[in-house]
């Protein structure tokens, strides 16, 4: 949807007057404790406390996150089970998947016939998968896909998982043994256990590393997205699930994007900023969004995983290293993930069950 502006910022980092929403949030909150304490002559010294707190709570740190939400998240860590177990089976084609929520999926694996880039197929394939996220967009419900590229030292596989009730585009052949390995790692049906830590999960294999790719707005136009990044360690796997929100839902979402960053901009330029270029882009970049819409593109809500494997923690971390060296110079920038290793090793399965 940004064949004309080039890619941008996604919406959850949309920002209000220059900050994020819930940072615009706590600052309010934490001004005006402190405030009131400022300005009561015996003012109780829990307000200053809790409003200090609340706009520390708002300070970005350096991988985005805010230091609230770093709290947030080693809270969440501690007080979880260091375990996770992943259960999968197989009855024909389809692939259950249980890990915290369920999912059943069909999986079609690529046709790979030679050098994709000499024959011309990459772009039909992936044209083939435009079509495909259009045809799903005339549901009134939202539908999810997802595309898997599996490296490893002897091979590459191109898994598609989606509902049962879909077909895939030509050019994908049925493979219900390739989404059965994808979401076990190579560990067929039945139940798999995963042991959190703070930077990675265990299994009976190895180790495994999930990073999530949070920004694709510094990559050169016509460059390809995720290319370099396959290619940055020989055990990873690049994982994109989709989400195909329903015709009707995607009009209202589009459309309210568009109302909230011009009122936004007005807001901003009644209280003084002046209108920047980026906040003009993005503004632009909606309204096209918003025609490509009511056109009948598809709306899509597109979350990237990059999941490198490892047999000791020492090698993860060199592997780790060079991925997300080989990401920030295609442009990209990688979540390292800290203590949120086990819900996004779910939430990248086949199926996305632990969405």
């Amino acid at each position: 949807m940004s064949d004309l502006l080039g890619l941008g910022v996604a919406d959850g980092e949309s920002r209000w007057i220059g900050v994020r929403r819930h940072q615009a949030g706590l600052v309010i909150a934490g001004a005006g404790l402190v405030g009131e304490w400022l300005t009561q002559v015996h003012g109780a010294l829990i307000e200053l406390v809790v409003g200090v707190a609340l706009l520390s709570c708002a300070t970005p740190t350096r991988d985005g996150l805010t230091v609230g939400e770093r709290v947030r998240v080693g809270v969440d860590f501690v007080v979880r089970s260091r375990w996770t177990s992943i259960q999968a089976t197989k009855s024909g084609e389809v692939v259950t998947i249980v890990a915290h929520g369920a999912a059943i999926v069909r999986g079609f694996e690529l046709e790979h016939r030679g050098r994709l880039d000499l024959s011309g197929r990459d772009q039909q394939n992936s044209q083939a998968l435009t079509e495909f996220a259009d045809a799903l967009a005339t549901s009134d419900d939202t539908r999810h896909f997802s595309l898997h590229v599996r490296t490893s030292p002897n091979d590459v596989a191109t898994l598609l998982a989606v509902p049962v009730d879909v077909s895939a585009p030509l050019g994908w052949r049925e493979n219900g043994a390739l989404a059965l390995d994808a979401a076990t790692a190579g560990g067929g049906a039945g139940v798999a256990w995963l042991l959190e830590r703070w930077t990675y999960v265990r299994d009976a294999r190895g180790v495994t590393r999930v990073l999530r790719v949070r920004d694709f707005s510094a990559v050169p136009d016509g460059r390809a997205l995720l290319e370099r990044l396959q290619f940055a360690s020989p055990t990873l796997d690049v994982v994109v699930h989709v989400d195909v929100v329903g015709g009707v839902r995607a009009h209202r979402l589009a459309a309210r994007a568009v109302h909230r960053v011009g009122s936004d901009d007005v807001t901003s330029r009644a209280a003084g900023f002046r209108r920047t270029a980026q906040s003009t882009r993005t503004l632009e970049r909606l309204r096209q969004r918003e025609s490509m819409v009511v056109e009948g593109t598809a709306l899509l809500r597109i979350a990237v995983f990059v999941v490198v494997r490892a047999a000791s923690p020492q090698m993860l971390r060199r592997d780790v290293k060079a991925v997300t060296r080989s990401a920030f110079e295609s442009g990209l920038r990688c979540e390292p993930g800290f203590g949120r290793q086990a819900p996004w090793y779910r939430a990248q399965l086949p199926g996305a069950p632990g969405w």
